[in-house]
């Protein structure tokens, strides 16, 4: 006999009767930690770094996080139609309803603050949480609320069932180490937006856990080097052989009543003084080509140019237009489009049910203007497109002028239509003149 459950216990476990089952395990290098049963019951604890709060508000992490989590939250964005869909009294409807939810998504929070928390824990643990649920008000059926990613553990061994608790949040600092205290949370509850998944793990890694080991170096190194700079540490070390202990405390007394703060080269006599060199004199005993170089490596976890983390030594314009071009596509295009799909399958799809609008950024794809004008030109004279796509795909409104939707061989046969108006009313103007001079 199959082991496989019954027909009717799929469907009441919320699974179609034509959707097939996973026949793979999910997680499956996870299950030599004990039996399925037990990983199913028991949330997966991500070993996420208890410090890692602290380390995002160190100078390097905090301008690699707010490089990429500023400019996503100051895009303008909108809800519109899927592709294909004509927009109907109904359409238009779900626009406005998804639009109210979005632009005032608690009492609290705007979209721009909501955005912000979320990618924060995005870039830092790799794991940004939204909570969302549905109250009577059609008007604003929508309710969203950040909720700190670090608190998130994963059943993984979920199996799909709608009313099934995927995850938990923990409660307190330090989580529910050894027990299951805490508040379970259905998949269409929260929105957990993960970043760098894989199949290994069911949660994501955040740069700043990728840079963790990295900025545990710079602030070691930087504490060292700023006791080095401001005399913390002394950079030489006297001998006098021959000194006892009161005879040493004597010339330190007498160095610092007579020779400290008062500028005179002090002169003394002895046989056999010895100076120790305890560490370098010049910068290379403050470490900062080490210290450059792991700024590069936060900055390479973060997948940005070392110049946006402060080290513009080796920038000119055209290298310096280049990075950022890079910046943007490797670093913010990515985060922000990752935001746009769990909103759009989560929120919009998932929660409200509305199949046919989604949410977008506008002015994410900064493509090279120059660029863009000479492409929109070469399509537009092969008929392919008309002014008004164009503008849709620039974040623009359309043209309130009919030409908005002609495509360039409309727009010739107007003008050659026109210009034989022109020339046959001036023919007419012509020829009427002539023969009036010929009645005079």
């Amino acid at each position: 006999m199959s082991d496989k459950p019954s027909i009717f216990s799929r469907i009441f476990a919320g699974r179609g009767r034509k959707v097939p089952e996973q026949e793979t395990v999910a997680y499956a290098r996870l299950m030599n930690l004990g039996s399925m049963r037990t990983t199913k019951d028991r949330p997966l604890i991500k070993p996420t770094p208890s410090n890692l709060r602290k380390f995002s508000r160190s100078v390097h992490a905090r301008r690699a996080i707010n490089r990429i989590k500023n400019v996503i939250a100051a895009l303008d964005w909108e809800i519109v139609a899927d592709k294909n869909v004509k927009e109907s009294a109904e359409i238009k409807r779900q626009i406005d309803t998804v639009f109210r939810c979005f632009e005032s998504p608690n009492n609290d929070d705007s979209f721009r603050t909501l955005t912000e928390q979320v990618v924060e824990d995005y870039l830092v643990c790799g794991q940004g949480a939204i909570e969302q649920e549905t109250g009577s008000d059609k008007i604003r059926p929508l309710w969203m609320w950040p909720v700190d990613g670090t608190s998130i553990q994963i059943f993984g061994g979920w199996s799909g069932d709608k009313d099934e608790a995927r995850y938990l949040q923990t409660i307190g600092f330090g989580g529910n180490v050894g027990g299951q205290s805490g508040i379970q949370l259905r998949n269409d509850q929260l929105i957990l937006m993960r970043k760098d998944p894989s199949t290994d793990v069911p949660y994501g890694y955040g740069a700043l856990e990728i840079a963790f080991t990295t900025i545990n170096r710079k602030l070691g190194i930087a504490d060292y080097a700023g006791n080095v700079a401001s005399n913390g540490q002394p950079e030489n070390m006297i001998l006098f052989p021959g000194m006892d202990r009161n005879q040493i405390e004597t010339m330190r007394g007498w160095w610092r009543n007579e020779i400290e703060g008062e500028g005179m080269t002090p002169i003394i006599g002895g046989d056999g003084v010895e100076i120790l060199r305890l560490r370098g004199a010049n910068d290379d005993a403050l470490y900062l080509k080490f210290q450059d170089m792991l700024v590069r490596e936060i900055a390479t976890a973060f997948e940005l140019s070392p110049q946006n983390l402060g080290l513009e030594s080796d920038v000119n314009r055209n290298t310096s237009e280049t990075a950022d071009d890079r910046d943007w596509e490797s670093a913010i295009i990515p985060a922000a489009r990752n935001l746009e799909s769990y909103l759009n399958r989560e929120a919009i799809q998932g929660k409200l049910g509305f199949s046919q609008v989604r949410f977008r950024f506008i002015g994410l794809d900064r493509d090279d203007e120059m660029n863009m004008a000479k492409v929109y030109e070469t399509e537009f004279k092969n008929n392919s497109i008309t002014p008004n796509e164009y503008r849709e795909n620039r974040g623009r409104p359309p043209m309130e002028s009919e030409w908005g939707n002609r495509t360039y061989a409309d727009m010739q046969i107007a003008m050659k239509a026109a210009a034989g108006s022109k020339e046959t009313i001036s023919q007419i103007d012509t020829d009427e003149f002539g023969s009036n001079q010929g009645d005079k």
